[in-house]
């Protein structure tokens, strides 16, 4: 399969090189050092899950030139990055060229439609806890890894059955989802409180379920994403609330957000699609959002400032 990742992250970075070590033909797009670093040097890959491995002539490109079209685009970028990642991935989007977003938050599949068509776009959410430790290196840490997604309308097209044949044969943990918007949302609700929490208390997750006070936030948090969600239409487990915060309490101490990790960087944060959709959609459907409309305020002045 004709594969293009965009862009060469920890996420795009890690399920790029199973692609690329299965025998597929994958193309990344890349900048600056990690350009230069994957095309001189390939790609190495240190993985708990998938076993360590070193990938030579890998292609990586800074621009398309429209003399090669994906099967398949691996959308990866953070979702502020959008409207340059859209036009960069134009050029290699053909006829019949399925666009699977794999960002963190809501809103990316209706920007891909909007761009491409919606029948282009596959949706889907990537659970795995990885980071990019160099230019051309990148690190998956364990726990969970595995990618959920499908079609929009839940239907198992045969695009999504070659989807996933790929992805198993490249060894990906992956579900072929006939209700993918539950599994987007169900990250969502999980993700607003882990990030939204982490970074409000500029503060390890773990410490943030210790002090009572903002273990009440997260569990708000947790309970005011869900109820915009069903109000949206989505028909969320009754005990999603419940389940949520006890994998939190569970497993708090591995906890790590990577938008946590973005702000201590001073870099822009993933927040108009995590804590910033919960407040929209709340205020458009009259779900009151108090703790996701505070997160997203006070976010809002760091993520301004590292766009600037």
């Amino acid at each position: 399969m004709r594969i293009l990742v965009m862009a060469a992250g920890a996420v795009g970075g890690y399920f790029g090189g199973l692609l690329t070590r299965g025998n597929n033909e994958v193309k990344f797009v890349a900048r600056g050092e990690a350009l230069g670093a994957i095309q001189s040097s390939g790609m190495r890959v240190s993985s708990v899950t998938s076993g360590d491995f070193a990938l030579e002539n890998v292609v990586a490109v800074d621009r398309l030139d429209g003399d090669w079209e994906a099967d398949l685009v691996l959308f990866c970028v953070k979702s502020y990055q959008n409207e340059e990642a859209l036009e960069a991935i134009r050029p290699a989007v053909g006829a019949d060229t399925a666009v699977l977003t794999l960002q963190n938050g809501i809103g990316g599949g209706d920007q891909l439609a909007a761009a491409f068509g919606g029948r282009h776009v596959m949706l889907g959410a990537a659970y795995v806890s990885a980071e990019r430790t160099g230019p051309n290196e990148f690190t998956e840490l364990g726990g969970t890894c595995q990618i959920v997604f499908g079609e929009p309308d839940g239907s198992k097209s045969e695009r999504a059955k070659s989807v996933l044949e790929t992805f198993h044969d490249a060894r990906i943990d992956a579900v072929l989802s006939d209700n993918v918007n539950e599994a987007l949302w169900n990250k969502l609700v999980y993700i607003c409180a882990l990030s939204g929490m982490s970074c409000i208390a500029r503060a390890p997750f773990a410490e943030v379920l210790d002090s009572p006070q903002t273990a009440d936030l997260t569990a708000r948090a947790v309970h005011e994403a869900a109820a915009v969600g069903r109000a949206s239409g989505i028909d969320l487990a009754a005990d999603l609330e419940e389940r949520t915060l006890l994998e939190f309490e569970r497993e708090k101490a591995e906890l790590v957000s990577s938008m946590y990790m973005d702000l201590v960087a001073g870099k822009p944060l993933e927040l108009m699609g995590l804590n910033g959709a919960v407040s929209e959609l709340g205020r458009r459907h009259g779900v009151d959002t108090p703790v996701n409309d505070f997160i997203t305020a006070c976010l809002s002045v760091a993520h301004k400032r590292a766009m600037a």
